[in-house]
């Protein structure tokens, strides 16, 4: 009977890696390259992997109940885990409308003119949601070669209205490390 769980635990396991297993090549979105992960419902796919995995692990170890709390836990742990890949795709997303800025204000600088940003456009895989990362300006400190923007971001609800759900400063490093203020 153990023998017999723990080989379904091990398919679980087989089936739940292959079916969600999260790649970091990039795809070609109608946003601009971004890691195929950045395609999917990363919460759910998660959750469902987790689940999956907790209750084959919790079956072979205490039977049924085993299975139930595994289960359970495995679906919270990977929708949180599933929630980070989210996060990651839109910090990703900010990065690159900093680093379009950057390049933009540089030609701006070099003709002596005032530069309109492109702003850069994201969906969250988990809602479906649109936004938009607009950069509103763009320098470089000559000290610390330290390059930031401050940005709108704009969500659109489904009948395309646009709503600005956030203003920051965004800044990359001279090592290339991008962190949002």
């Amino acid at each position: 009977m153990i023998m017999k769980s723990v080989m379904v635990s091990v398919s679980a396991m087989a089936i739940a890696t292959s079916v969600g297993g999260c790649s970091n090549a990039l795809v070609q979105t109608a946003y601009g390259p971004m890691p195929e992960y950045c395609t999917q419902n990363n919460t759910a796919t998660g959750a469902i992997i987790g689940g999956l995995l907790g209750a084959g692990l919790g079956a072979a170890i205490g039977g049924g109940r085993g299975a139930a709390i595994g289960g359970a836990s495995g679906v919270a742990l990977g929708g949180l885990t599933g929630a980070q890949a989210d996060q990651q795709c839109r910090q990703l997303a900010l990065q690159r409308a900093l680093e379009m800025a950057a390049a933009q204000q540089a030609v701006a600088n070099q003709a002596r003119r005032q530069v309109a940003f492109e702003p850069v456009e994201y969906v969250v895989p988990t809602t479906g949601q649109r936004h938009k990362i607009r950069p509103l300006n763009s320098y470089t400190n000559p000290a610390t070669k330290e390059t930031c923007s401050s940005y709108d971001e704009v969500s659109f609800d489904a009948d395309g209205k646009a709503t600005v759900t956030g203003k920051g400063r965004a800044c990359k490093g001279a090592d290339g490390t991008v962190h949002a203020s």
